[in-house]
Formats: structure tokens, sequence, C-alpha cells
């Protein structure tokens, strides 16, 4: 199986940059130099995204963990960071709980631990394209995704993230007894608005995991500026997290 399409800079500690759902690895763009002043920053285009071939039918959590984890043995990284956005965070915290000797820190942003209904539905509004369009972002979209099929490849792209975030079926279904069993230490990033990730939820999993922080953005819904005027700040407070001994 090919391995998954990415960018890499910097050296150092490995440090995996997993982008949420629909987007590609562009989307860490921001963060790439600053991250890379002390880390060697992998950035890779999740299957079915960017430059990345789809691997089924049907795009799962697991699958893509299993592919983060094919690229780890092809570049020869025993152990990495990992920062996960949205769906990328689902699949950093999957690869966090069922390979636990493969990650060293966890940056769990604007994810929660499971997908229930009403947050589901948030997901299943992104997954029109409609939505993009109101938004002024389907050109940028058509553009990365363009080898996933031509220029309207892209909202096929965004159907399949909401598919495999759906309560009934998504294997991103954990328990706060599993996250109690992390062991490795974790930063979890929300914005104070997001109706996809309740600061309830995100609370939860701070007071669950043994050695997690809690960074929680002030008037921040799921789009948190981290790609604009918060980036600067947002790369700041991931490498100082990483860095604390």
């Amino acid at each position: 199986m090919k391995l998954l399409h990415y960018v890499e800079s910097g050296q150092g500690e490995p440090l995996i940059l997993l982008h949420s759902g629909g987007m590609c690895g562009e989307e860490w763009k921001p963060q790439m130099a600053p991250l890379a002043r002390q880390f060697r920053v992998i950035a890779p285009d999740q299957p079915g995204h960017g430059q990345s071939p789809m691997r089924a039918e049907r795009l799962t959590i697991g699958d893509i963990g299993r592919a983060v984890l094919e690229l780890m043995d092809g570049l020869d990284l025993p152990r990495a960071h990992l920062v996960g956005s949205s769906m990328g965070g689902a699949v950093a915290l999957w690869l966090a709980v069922h390979h636990p000797a493969r990650v060293a820190r966890l940056v769990l942003y604007r994810v929660s631990y499971r997908k229930n209904e009403d947050t589901h539905a948030g997901t299943r509004e992104m997954a029109d394209p409609a939505y993009w369009k109101s938004v002024g972002l389907d050109a940028w979209l058509s553009r990365i995704h363009f080898a996933q099929g031509g220029p309207e490849a892209w909202k096929a792209v965004i159907g399949r993230v909401s598919d495999a975030l759906d309560p009934a079926t998504s294997d991103h279904a954990h328990t706060l007894d599993t996250l109690r069993a992390l062991n490795c230490p974790t930063l979890i990033v929300v914005g104070d608005r997001d109706p996809l990730v309740p600061l309830e939820h995100a609370l939860a999993m701070f007071q669950a995991i043994p050695d997690a922080g809690l960074w929680v953005m002030p008037h921040a819904s799921h789009v948190t500026a981290s790609n604009t005027w918060r980036a600067d700040a947002f790369a700041q407070e991931i490498a100082r997290f990483l860095a604390r001994r």
C-alpha cells in the first residue's frame, strides 16, 4: 500500500500533524515553520484527502490510524508526538488508545472522545457543499482535493468524513474509563463556544486523562482562527507543551 503523501520540515523529535476532516496537510501551513525550529514536523494528507488515495470503500478512524502507523514505519519512527485537529484528533486519540507505545505526547485539538447525535449534527452540516460555498472555501477545497477525482471530488471527501464520525457506526467511540488508562502527557485544546466539542466534554476529558492540560480559547467556536490571527499563539502553546519536562 502506498504511503500517505506528506510534507516535512525541521529536525529534532518527530512531530506528526493530523489535519481535520475535509482538509489536508496544508491546514498546518501557518504552524510548520515555527514548529520546525524545534521539531521534525511531518504533515500527511490522510487517506482520501489531498494527494493521498482512499484505502477502502469507507473511511474509518482506525484505517486512518493504521495508515499513519505505516507512514511512521516507513520513516523509521518508533514514536512521535501527535497533534490532531478535529477528525485528525480522533485519529490521534485512536493511536494513543490502541498503540500507546508509538505516542510520545498528544494534543487533542477541537475533538471530543466520542460523537453523539447532537455533536454529529454539526458534522453533517459540514458535509453539505453549500456550507463551504457559503464561507467561500469551495474553490480551495476543489484545488486541494483535485487528485481525488477532479474539481468536484471535494464533495465526496466531505461526505466520507461525516460517515466516518457517524455515532451509530464510528470507531471514534471511547469511554472516560479508556481515557483514564492513557499514559502520555496530553493537551486538550477547545473553543469555549464549539458546538461539536461542548465545553463539558473537554472538561470531562481533562479530568479523566491522568496527565492532561486544558487550553480553552475564548470566544471561539469550532473555527478557532488557528490559521489566521491565533496562528502564532497556537504554535507557541503547542511547542511549549511538547517541550515541557
